[in-house]
């Protein structure tokens, strides 16, 4: 990637954002990793190809709208990264995509466009439609501004390539298998993988509250993908819509219905444990959806709330929210409660410490942490009775009960550092 090459991205990052998208940038696919069918021994999975810059909108109530955006300084072969673009937008799904381009593009570029449904841009082009958008912020400096300055894009992207390697696991699940499993698995896999991490992730350390809420920000696209479902067929009934859905049709909901049943027949008569074939967190995951389905109106809003937190996250920048779109005086508080929900979800369903909520929360709503946070944090270690770790919204957990004892005297992490302060600026 050259510094050329990101000042485009950026640039179409800037424009992606006045026509409402929140975005993405730098999405790498790739096949997965297969056992070697002679060797037994499994194979590097191959690269595809990327997205330079991939952005979502929510339309129609619920439904998930992508557009992706292929940025190059080079003179050459636009007329052959045409059908390029077109096979990448079919194989990701994307409704649209953009050509954009540092100089201009040849006359069977732009002939081939309408045809491929694929739009245009060179830099003067660029410029012009960003005119017509007009720009995403207000004039001056602004905290917003560090998500359309190249070298703080530069320092975002390599923000999670330096974390400890038993994270490893998980930020190989963020950057490349999110994108190519099928789109219900990820309900699951998101919490597997942050659960397998959640000895390693600690709330004193930035990154990992970003490296958080952007997980968030992509269980929030899986989160709405899942109602688009439940609303063509299961209104009136969620539970039913939900589990189909997480099971990938009817028939594989059945199979997994009678497994459930045959393993109860083979266990052992005095055995207590509950044999089920939804997950143990199912009933909060229900109600995290319910929350989502009433609010339509919020779920743009609360992807473009995600990126920002994660960006101010990231940059180690202590601005919440709420300041930073003061500017406009519409902050919209449900939707970053709305975030703050799944936030809250995936630290009670993968036994995260409960620091990450409040730091979470600090971001996204200017709340100040709870009195028992200046002394203590959650541990995965033996149980506490009496003590219980929260579930998304506040409430008691309905998963288990969890010890309090990592006290905040011992030594933090290298990078570590107090959350935003919620005062204002």
């Amino acid at each position: 990637m050259t510094e050329l090459d990101l000042d485009l991205k950026v640039a179409t990052r800037r424009l992606f954002w006045s026509m409402g998208y929140s975005t993405r940038l730098d999405v790498p696919l790739r096949g997965f990793s297969p056992i070697g069918e002679f060797s037994g021994r499994s194979r590097s999975p191959e690269m595809f190809t990327d997205l330079d810059v991939l952005g979502f909108s929510v339309v129609g109530g619920h439904r998930l709208s992508a557009e992706i955006a292929d940025c190059k300084t080079s003179r050459k072969e636009s007329t052959a990264r045409m059908f390029w673009l077109r096979g990448i937008a079919d194989l990701f799904g994307a409704d649209h995509a953009y050509l954009v381009r540092q100089h201009e593009v040849t006359d069977a570029a732009r002939q081939l466009s309408a045809r491929l449904g694929i739009t245009v841009l060179p830099g003067i082009e660029l410029k012009n439609i960003q005119d017509q958008y007009g720009p995403p912020l207000p004039d001056g400096e602004h905290p917003l501004a560090m998500l359309f300055d190249t070298s703080a894009a530069a320092s975002h992207l390599a923000a999670f390539t330096k974390l400890d390697r038993q994270l490893n696991g998980l930020i190989e699940y963020r950057n490349f298998d999110y994108w190519v499993y099928e789109d219900y698995r990820n309900l699951v896999q998101m919490v597997a993988h942050l659960s397998g991490a959640s000895r390693v992730l600690d709330p004193r350390n930035p990154i990992h509250v970003a490296l958080l809420i952007d997980l968030s920000w992509l269980y929030l696209l899986t989160l709405i993908r899942a109602i688009t479902h439940i609303r063509g067929a299961f209104l009136s009934d969620l539970d039913r819509g939900l589990q189909e859905y997480m099971f990938g049709g009817v028939l594989n909901l059945q199979e997994k219905q009678e497994v459930a049943r045959l393993l109860v027949t083979l266990r052992p008569s005095k055995s207590s444990k509950k044999l089920d074939h939804l997950p143990p967190y199912y009933k909060l995951l229900l109600d995290l959806i319910f929350r989502l389905l009433r609010r339509p109106g919020q779920m743009q809003t609360a992807l473009r709330y995600a990126e920002v937190a994660t960006t101010f996250a990231a940059a180690k920048a202590r601005v919440t929210l709420p300041d930073a779109f003061a500017f406009s005086s519409s902050f919209d508080a449900v939707a970053a409660k709305l975030v703050a929900d799944v936030c809250g979800f995936l630290v009670a369903t993968a036994q995260l410490d409960s620091g990450f909520r409040w730091r979470v929360r600090a971001y996204l709503l200017a709340e100040e942490p709870p009195a028992s946070t200046h002394h203590v944090a959650a541990s995965n270690s033996s149980p506490t009775p009496g003590i219980q770790r929260q579930a998304i919204g506040g409430e008691p957990s309905q998963l288990e009960q969890l010890s309090l004892d990592h006290t905040d005297s011992k030594e933090d992490k290298k990078g570590t550092e107090e959350p935003p302060s919620t005062s204002s600026s």
